[in-house]
């Protein structure tokens, strides 16, 4: 998953505050930090910290604007259409394969699917 470095903020959510000391924000700046924590990779705990709000004041505002539990609306904020096509050709990466043993290291050059399922088919024939 990559992560982003940086978070852009959402402006003008804060409105103002009420006589009890209360917070109020802005519903449409709300609505906009709501969909930008759906994206994939986006952290809630991070958005809230950058906007300067609770993470649970945020988590409960993906609740209602969803009506789904936060995982859920993000698992489903992430699915996207795929589509599947023939794979090309691609060459057999070269390297090594290196097993420690008890008594030793077994250290293989070559192709690694065709020096993985040999070494693999040598330990089952021994099993």
């Amino acid at each position: 998953m990559n992560e982003r470095t940086s978070i852009d903020l959402v402006p003008n959510l804060i409105k103002g505050h009420g006589r009890t000391g209360r917070t109020k924000y802005d519903k449409e700046a709300k609505s906009e930090l709501v969909r930008r924590c759906l994206e994939p990779g986006v952290s809630l705990a991070g958005m809230a910290l950058a906007h300067g709000i609770n993470a649970n004041l945020l988590r409960r505002w993906v609740v209602e604007s969803t009506g789904k539990r936060w995982r859920v609306a993000l698992r489903e904020a992430r699915l996207v259409p795929v589509a599947v096509s023939e794979p090309a050709e691609v060459p057999a990466p070269e390297g090594i394969l290196e097993l420690v043993v008890p008594g030793g290291t077994v250290r293989v050059r070559g192709q690694l699917e065709e020096t993985l399922r040999i070494v693999l088919d040598c330990l089952a024939s021994r099993a």
